[in-house]
C-alpha cells in the first residue's frame, strides 16, 4: 500500500494509540480482522494492591464461615460480636488506606 510521509506518521500514531501493530490496524480497517479495542492498564500503587489482596483475604474467610454454618443450619456457632470486630478492622483499614493515598495523591499534584 502506497501513502504519503504525512499518512504513514498519522497511521503510526494511530496504532500506537491503540498499543496495536500498523498492520493489525489496516487489517481491522479494511475489514480483513476485527480491530482489537485495548484499554489502557490502569498504574496501582503495588503497596496498595498488596493491602487490598490481604483485606479481601479477610472478607473470603468471614464470607466462608458464615456460608459454612449457614449450609449446616447452624448459624449460632458464629460469634457475632467476633464478626463485627472483624468487619470494623477491615472498614478502619480501608479508611487507613484510603486516607494514605489520598494524601499521597495530593502531594504528587503539587
Amino acid at each position: 500500500m502506497r501513502c504519503t510521509t504525512e499518512e504513514k506518521r498519522h497511521l503510526k500514531r494511530r496504532a500506537a494509540a491503540d498499543k496495536i501493530s500498523v498492520s493489525e490496524l489496516l487489517r481491522g480497517a479494511l475489514g480483513q480482522i476485527k480491530a482489537p479495542r485495548r484499554r489502557a492498564t490502569p498504574q496501582a500503587d503495588p503497596q496498595l494492591v498488596t493491602a487490598l489482596s490481604r483485606i479481601g483475604t479477610n472478607l473470603n474467610q468471614i464470607a466462608r464461615a458464615v456460608n459454612a454454618d449457614q449450609a449446616a443450619g447452624d448459624m449460632r456457632q458464629i460469634e457475632g460480636l467476633q464478626l463485627l470486630a472483624e468487619l470494623i478492622g477491615i472498614e478502619r483499614q480501608m479508611s487507613v488506606l484510603l486516607a494514605s493515598h489520598t494524601r499521597r495523591d495530593a502531594d504528587h499534584a503539587d
